[in-house]
């Protein structure tokens, strides 16, 4: 029987790897592509960023899905016993072991046998599932011993599930633990083509290379033991459909021996993770440019000593043009490094943080919804130039911190270790921000600088939290800023040029605010929350020009605009570096 010509399919995305993406040949279409932020906590300490090595482009043997039928060996297997036409393959009861390079059609059913892949290793040896079912009762279904690499493409239509030996399972190279996998690969592993594959791990991992993983696309379903897609050296997928139940982690990249290798790079697909562990963990970097996710992570969190996030990584977490929904039992979006959050969509719920970085987070665009989190944003620096972010926390909304931890609980996790550096800041040029918080609202160990961009930082907490909260100084030079609850906080200090107006008066929620100069509204907005306190500041207003304030259609009071502040704004007062006190109403 003629294989269909599946490789012509192929040469369009292959071409699309290179020309959309703007690469050259000699340019990785896939790699992390991580951006360095300079590293403001120590300008001397510049992060290390990943360069992928050429053994990780996709080369022409990653998209085929088959060659001349001349060069094809097809393989039958009926349940106990396995014919072959062509070469390259022998069989031996239930044990198919392809030994030299080539291309293998594979059909039919193994109710207790495996594909043994034992070349030499500078081969790459494709395996085409068109229709396969593998149970090996004691060990992996598909194993590559030896060889360059694997590629397993899945043919078009075809339906294919391997299921290994669970507690049965028996090594074949007990020394090196090998396999530990249900398919597995010593060498670099590829899976492609537009047929579908369901892999029951009830040993341990689900598919694992020791090398690199790269999956084209495919409709793969995995249930493991432990972890569910695993490449040891990285994790590259560029497309396909996913449904991921783990033990472990979802998707994991583990190499810790090579700064260099570790990281996991996602460009598009569809997945559904759901994990006792992390959904996605990168020992280096980890980067999404595309994609639809739902990740719920930590479903078996009963310890606290082991990790339970929603996307982890090492070095760095780059992320673009995604649309991410995170239910996490620790951190939703996390780096021991930096984050930069460049575009895309994400709902984050989090028995810890939403999004939390070691070292700098930069948050340039997208749309994020933090439904539910200990504190909402935290880094030891965080800059925001655009996007709309809305937090919900029960403590701090936004921090930025250093050291260890400030929080006395530190959430449930325990506090978190930050880069260590005399300097830590809240920026904030642009987007859109919209907090509740049940701490501080912007709370910084060292400075808060507002140049731009629309805040609303409202707080139900006790009188020791702000809804402005810094060490140092709260500069503000531009935006909107509304910030307010149960205290505003550290006053403005005598740097800051734009001027705000002050409330101290029962605020009821749902009810509009509105700041009025001679009829003209300045400033409305409608506060989720009854307010004690409340501190609004905008462009339009002068420093020492008069102001009526509005709830509805009822004047609250007439207020003078201030610049800076040196004694107390209501609520938790902070003292700022010079200026006017603020007015008191």
């Amino acid at each position: 029987m003629k294989i269909k010509p599946f490789f012509l399919l192929f040469i369009p995305l292959f071409l699309a790897l290179f020309f959309l993406t703007g690469c050259s040949p000699e340019e990785n279409p896939i790699s992390p592509n991580i951006i360095q932020e300079e590293n403001t906590s120590n300008p001397d300490e510049i992060p290390e960023s990943v360069e992928v090595s050429e053994a990780t482009i996709p080369k022409i043997e990653d998209l085929k899905v088959s060659e001349s039928s001349t060069k094809i060996t097809t393989v039958q297997f009926n349940n106990t016993s396995i014919s072959i036409d062509g070469t390259g393959a022998t069989a031996k009861g239930s044990v198919l072991t392809v030994t030299k390079a080539g291309t293998y059609e594979i059909k039919g059913t193994l109710t207790n046998g495996q594909i043994m892949i034992n070349a030499t290793e500078e081969d790459t040896i494709q395996l085409i599932l068109n229709g396969v079912t593998i149970t090996n009762q004691t060990g992996a279904p598909i194993y590559a011993a030896s060889c360059d690499k694997l590629v397993i493409t899945l043919a078009e239509g075809s339906r294919n599930s391997v299921t290994d030996g669970g507690k049965n399972f028996i090594y074949t190279n007990a020394a090196d633990e090998e396999p530990n996998a249900a398919i597995f690969s010593k060498g670099d592993l590829t899976i492609n083509g537009t047929g579908a594959l369901t892999v029951h791990a009830n040993f341990h991992n689900g598919i694992s290379s020791k090398d690199d993983l790269l999956i084209v696309n495919g409709n793969i379903t995995v249930d493991a033991a432990n972890h569910g897609i695993r490449g040891k050296d990285s994790v590259s997928i560029l497309d396909g459909s996913f449904q991921i139940a783990a033990g472990g982690d979802g998707i994991q990249s583990s190499n810790d021996q090579d700064k260099q290798k570790g990281w996991v790079a996602i460009k598009g697909g569809d997945f559904n993770i759901t994990t006792a562990n992390d959904g996605i963990q990168a020992e280096t970097s980890l980067n999404i440019s595309g994609g639809n996710f739902i990740i719920q992570s930590g479903n078996d969190s009963s310890s606290s000593s082991e990790s339970f996030k929603g996307i982890k990584a090492g070095t760095d977490v780059l992320l673009s043009t995604a649309s991410l929904t995170i239910t996490s039992a620790d951190d939703a979006i996390h780096s021991n490094g930096n984050i930069t959050i460049q575009n895309g969509s994400f709902i984050l719920s989090s028995g810890d943080d939403g999004i939390h970085a070691d070292k700098n987070l930069t948050i340039a665009g997208g749309n994020i919804n933090i439904l539910k989190s200990y504190e909402g944003i935290e880094g030891a620096n965080v800059s925001i130039t655009g996007g709309t972010i809305k937090i919900v926390s029960t403590d701090d909304g936004i921090n930025a911190a250093g050291g260890a931890d400030q929080n006395m609980s530190g959430g449930r996790f325990g506090r978190d270790q930050f880069a260590s550096s005399n300097s830590y800041s809240i920026h904030v040029s642009g987007g859109t921000i919209s907090l509740l918080a049940g701490g501080d609202g912007l709370d910084s160990n060292g400075t808060i600088n507002i140049s731009g961009g629309t805040i609303v930082s409202l707080i139900q907490s006790t009188p020791d939290n702000g809804a402005l909260d810094a060490d140092g100084t709260v500069t503000i030079t531009g935006g909107i800023v509304i910030y307010g609850g149960t205290g505003t906080g550290s006053n403005p200090g005598g740097n800051s040029t734009q001027s705000y107006v002050y409330i101290n008066s029962t605020i009821q929620s749902e009810k509009e605010i509105s700041v009025k100069k001679d009829g003209k509204t300045i400033i409305q907005f409608t506060p989720s929350i009854d307010c004690k306190y409340l501190a609004l500041s905008s462009p339009d207003i002068k420093s020492g020009a008069s102001y009526e304030i509005y709830s509805g259609t009822t004047l609250l009071n007439t207020a003078t605009a201030g610049t800076g502040g040196s004694g107390m704004m209501g609520g938790r007062g902070g003292l700022g570096d010079g200026g006017m006190r603020m007015p008191r109403n």
